[in-house]
């Protein structure tokens, strides 16, 4: 007889996708097998963001997309939105359970109260869907008071996960086959203040790059004034440490960024992304941005546009700011117009695929470390990830998608990155310690 099934959805950052694999190790811990036909499932959790209000909006959208494929699954959902509004979800039809981001230790209690076992199998690891790319939590919460933001009441304050469990979770998944972890938290440059005796990011760093052997390390997204020299120095000495960072920036205006209630001038923040041009001068510099923000007029936002222009960065996440509910800039005067949000929106947007096109054409004709990223595409190519953040497709007979591969960049053009397979990068092909 067949194990029952589940299925995991996920919205959002790449904190979310380490919990939902949390979710998933529970769940096959307690007998049920991965379900890759959302349909079949018999248990569904929705994990949901609630970074803006289009992300809630999304979150309510999938809710009932899985009601609607599944009438008979367990539904369960949890996230940020849960967090923070547990109400709006808890009305949507047939919703089974709503737990928010504070629950989620308590995930197996909730299970047993709603009878959801199979049969106990032995402890499984971390699952992640791009085979060779895997994402550690080494940090959870915010402690900072920025005004459009919301984290900090959904994910609670600063604190950092214990090292020694950082160091095990690291091995067990280099152990498991993934060449590149992505170090995740909510402020991962805030790692260690918390811990007696103090640490630091960069401690972490040097320990994990002591017993990476033939891995490859990426650092998600670091605060400007966490963006350290020491960081910078192992990232041009050790090419095991991906060099990619992106540094919100969030406004290029000094009035906006003052109400946003930021802890940097727009000075720091650039001396921070120039000292890691020079130190990695192949590194990808990416950025944060909203679009809209109370208070940003034309004037304002041309700052932000001259100040994103004369800086080293090469691509853009934008948000269109929306407000959140107990963020203190929900009630800030001075928004602008939706249609003058939107039309920032998209030309922040076609700057930032601008740079980065730019960025990708540098590249032709040189040759970039990468991990290889799920299944083969259609058209018979691997979709890889370049240390410095490239999305390649790349040719090649023999790949195996378990083992990094040195790519050299055909051609750049907006929609793709093409690419051919030219062997192993140097630090992954014998052990390192």
């Amino acid at each position: 007889m067949s194990r029952p099934g589940y299925h995991t959805l996920t919205l959002g950052c790449k904190l979310n996708r380490f919990d939902s694999a949390a979710v998933e190790v529970e769940l096959a811990r307690r007998g049920f097998a991965h379900e890759q036909d959302l349909a079949a499932a018999d248990v569904v959790v929705v994990n949901t963001c609630s970074v803006t209000g289009k992300a809630d909006a999304e979150a309510r959208r999938l809710v009932r997309q899985v009601r609607r494929a599944n009438p008979g699954c367990r539904l369960l959902v949890t996230g940020c939105y849960a967090e923070l509004d547990p109400c709006a979800l808890r009305a949507l039809p047939r919703v089974d359970r709503v737990f928010g981001n504070r629950d989620k230790p308590r995930l197996s209690a909730i299970l047993d109260e709603m009878g959801i076992v199979a049969s106990a199998v032995p402890a499984p690891g971390l699952r992640f869907g791009d085979r060779g790319r895997a994402y550690l939590k080494i940090q959870e919460g915010c402690d900072l008071a920025c005004s459009y933001c919301v984290i900090p009441r959904v994910r609670g304050r600063s604190r950092s996960v214990p090292p020694e469990r950082v160091t095990a979770d690291f091995l067990a998944l280099a152990a498991a086959g993934y060449r590149e972890i992505v170090l995740t938290g909510v402020n991962t440059g805030d790692f260690g203040r918390d811990l007696e005796p103090r640490l630091s990011l960069e401690g972490l760093l040097d320990t994990l790059l002591r017993i990476a052997g033939p891995n490859r390390i990426r650092l998600n997204s670091l605060e400007p004034l966490a963006v350290t020299d020491g960081i910078l120095r192992m990232m041009a000495d050790d090419s095991r440490l991906a060099p990619h960072v992106q540094v919100p920036l969030q406004s290029g205006s000094e009035p906006v960024l003052r109400a946003m209630r930021r802890n940097y001038r727009l000075s720091q923040y650039l001396d921070r992304v120039e000292a890691l041009r020079e130190a990695v001068p192949h590194a990808a510099i990416g950025a944060d941005v909203i679009a809209g923000f109370p208070g940003e007029t034309d004037e304002r936002f041309e700052e932000t546009v001259r100040f994103i222009e004369r800086s080293p960065l090469n691509y853009l996440h934008v948000f269109a700011w929306s407000p959140r509910p107990g963020a203190p800039a929900a009630s800030l005067p001075g928004r602008p117009h939706g249609r003058a949000v939107a039309e920032r929106s998209l030309r922040l947007r076609e700057l930032g695929e601008r740079r980065f096109l730019e960025f990708r054409k540098t590249f032709e004709g040189r040759a970039l470390d990468a991990v290889l990223l799920g299944e083969r595409r259609g058209d018979g190519r691997w979709r890889a990830l370049t240390g410095n953040f490239i999305e390649t497709a790349v040719a090649g007979e023999g790949l195996d998608s378990r083992q990094p591969v040195r790519v050299r960049v055909v051609r750049a053009e907006r929609g793709e990155t093409h690419a051919v397979a030219e062997g192993v990068p140097e630090w992954a092909s014998a052990p390192r310690g």
